[in-house]
């Protein structure tokens, strides 16, 4: 059976894990499905049937992305892929952005609600091209959040960034805008992106996802899950029953993010 690759996952240093699973879980009125570590990651994933995760950190304040990522580069392994944190306040981004690269990583996360950053600001451009120079993937969380009560990360600004910086390699969690997914379809749809299926089931009727799948074109989704903030194995089990070409669906599962990521067959 074709390989299984989780692009959207979170994991913490065990002690952080402890008190940040809580806290996240109260903010945002979601439950955890596993503890947040690096073992429990690797538990769910075999439980699941996921054969490689990528892990996404987060950067409140600045001052926390040089250790995120140092502590990220660490947790590597042949199922395991790290991206790292950026923080859109950080200075010298270039720097930290090279020194992710030389890393061995592969892209970073960045997030408009926890971070409070709208995608199409200026004082963004040092990032994203210091990121397409390196040729680095940028994921953002895209759209709503369950946890946070504003909304700077909407479709049509997204679609301005992806303007102003086309050689800027993209992933939009939350299918393009998590509970926008009429403005997903007015100012994404088609466009040189890619969006993942994190929170999609059980927000998504399969209807509406399977018709914003046919007008963005399933090479361009890719499988996530937002874990340990969902049933990961639920999410799998959900992409299997979909009435899917099979080359779609092993695209979504893993085939998209394969060559995304630069990994061997």
């Amino acid at each position: 059976m074709p390989r299984v690759i989780d692009i959207h996952t979170h994991v913490f240093a065990d002690p952080i894990a402890a008190r940040a699973i809580p806290e996240l879980a109260e903010r945002s009125d979601l439950v955890a499905t596993f503890d947040g570590t690096l073992t429990g990651l690797l538990a769910e994933m075999d439980r699941a049937g996921i054969d490689v995760a990528v892990t996404q950190p987060v950067a409140t304040k600045p001052s926390q992305v040089v250790k995120i990522n140092d502590w990220a580069a660490a947790t590597a392994s042949e199922r395991i892929i790290p991206f790292g944190a950026m923080h859109p306040d950080l200075e010298n981004p270039a720097a930290e952005i090279a020194r992710m690269a030389s890393l061995g990583m592969r892209g970073f996360k960045m997030h408009t609600e926890y971070q409070a950053f709208q995608p199409d600001e200026d004082r963004l451009a040092p990032i994203f091209e210091a990121a397409a120079e390196q040729g680095m993937i940028v994921l953002f969380h895209a759209g709503l959040d369950a946890g946070v009560p504003t909304d700077h990360g909407r479709p049509h600004r997204f679609a301005r960034m992806l303007e102003r910086f086309p050689d800027l390699t993209v992933v939009l969690a939350h299918m393009g805008g998590w509970m926008l997914w009429d403005e997903v379809r007015e100012h994404l749809v088609g466009r040189p992106v890619y969006l993942d299926t994190s929170f999609a089931y059980g927000h998504m009727t399969d209807d509406a996802f399977l018709e914003l799948l046919k007008l963005h074109g399933a090479s361009r989704v890719l499988f996530g899950t937002d874990g340990p903030w969902a049933d990961m194995a639920a999410e799998v089990a959900w992409m299997r029953r979909l009435p899917l070409a099979d080359t779609d669906r092993d695209a979504i599962l893993g085939a998209n993010a394969a060559v995304l990521l630069g990994l061997q067959a």
